[in-house]
């Protein structure tokens, strides 16, 4: 238990996140140049990620963005194969990219020694440029977020979601729409800002009806479906680390595939719902989870407007964009949900800033 007073440190650097990201886009501008050409000139195609926790599920986004945007196939790379089996992989045509905030665990780097030692390009994207993953990586992307002290990473989750849409954006440049999707992108730091004004007003407005329902229960649903399946995954992680809450992050595809089963009044569900078709499948499954006696909250564009225990936010980027803006509510629910549990959101029992594994 905790009698903290005062802003905790996971509430200062969700602050930071605005100026996280214009910073990341602005002092990375050349590096995301280069990168960007030397990627174009080897024109991988297929692309593996390798990525764990919290930068897995950045990976999650990479993997949506650069499918739907570029048009090339994209995995998830499993560690193990490398650093367990000792399985050798035909790297041919392949692109190699790591995510790692700490940039410190040794099965990411023996991950991009092997595909760089058979010639795949290999980039990193970590907030720690002399850390061992840089050092074995091809290419790197500094995530420029400054320190991060909390152990739940939130300024470091969003940097690498700018660092992978201004990667992308300037991949997707010769292609049509190319400019907007670039303008877009340039936008982000003032949406992200208002975006905490609203969130903040939400999670601590009279009574914090959702923090109330969260902070009572044991368990929850964090859903959402294409780009923000990254976001559900992602939130509902938060919730089990800083509030010790058992939240399963589903695809909504996925929910109705068994999980929502469990779905009833009893089961506090988090939705992250997005305007467009995207945003249509959610409701789907949604539709089901209410015939079970589930009252939604839910976190979307314009098109949310009006319903019940909705909170609209982000509504002039473009779908793609979205998870880097949605998650910020997310952040700041898990954050004042734990200490509604009387629990210190900077201290989970069993977690360290770094985690390595192999």
């Amino acid at each position: 238990m905790t009698s903290r007073r005062g802003p905790t440190l996971m509430a200062r650097e969700i602050a930071e996140i605005p100026a996280v990201v214009e910073r990341t886009l602005r002092d990375g501008a050349a590096d995301l140049d280069d990168v960007a050409r030397a990627i174009a000139r080897r024109a991988p195609r297929f692309v593996l990620i390798a990525a764990r926790g919290t930068s897995d599920h950045a990976a999650v986004y990479a993997r949506y963005l650069i499918e739907t945007t570029l048009g090339i196939p994209v995995g998830l790379a499993a560690a193990s194969v490398t650093t367990i089996y000792r399985a050798p992989l035909r790297w041919d045509d392949v692109l190699l990219i790591a995510v790692s905030q700490s940039g410190a665990g040794p099965d990411m780097a023996a991950v991009v020694e092997a595909a760089r030692a058979a010639g795949a390009p290999t980039l990193a994207i970590t907030n720690e440029p002399s850390s061992a993953l840089a050092a074995a990586a091809e290419m790197i992307l500094p995530l420029h977020a400054g320190e991060e002290r909390a152990v739940a990473a939130t300024k470091t989750y969003v940097a690498s979601l700018a660092v992978v849409a201004g990667l992308v954006a300037r991949l997707a440049a010769p292609l049509a729409g190319g400019a907007s999707w670039t303008a877009a992108v340039a936008d982000l730091p003032e949406e992200l800002g208002r975006t905490l004004e609203v969130a903040g007003a939400w999670v601590r407005g009279p009574g914090a009806p959702c923090v109330a329902e969260l902070a009572a229960a044991d368990e929850a649903l964090v859903v959402s479906r294409g780009h923000n399946l990254a976001t559900a995954l992602e939130v509902a992680l938060k919730l089990k680390e800083t509030g010790r809450i058992f939240a399963d992050g589903y695809s909504t595809a996925d929910l109705l595939h068994g999980p929502v089963a469990v779905a009833g009044p009893e089961l506090p569900t988090l939705a992250f719902r997005p305007d467009g078709p995207a945003g249509v499948a959610v409701d789907e499954a949604l539709a089901v989870a209410r015939r079970s006696g589930t009252l939604p909250w839910t976190v979307g564009g314009h098109e949310v407007a009006g319903r019940h225990h909705a909170l609209v936010v982000a509504a002039g980027l473009p779908e793609p964009l979205t998870p880097l803006a949605f998650v910020l509510p997310g952040f700041l629910l898990a954050e004042a949900t734990a200490r509604a549990r009387g629990r210190d959101p900077d201290a989970p029992p069993g977690l360290t800033k770094v985690t390595r594994t192999r």
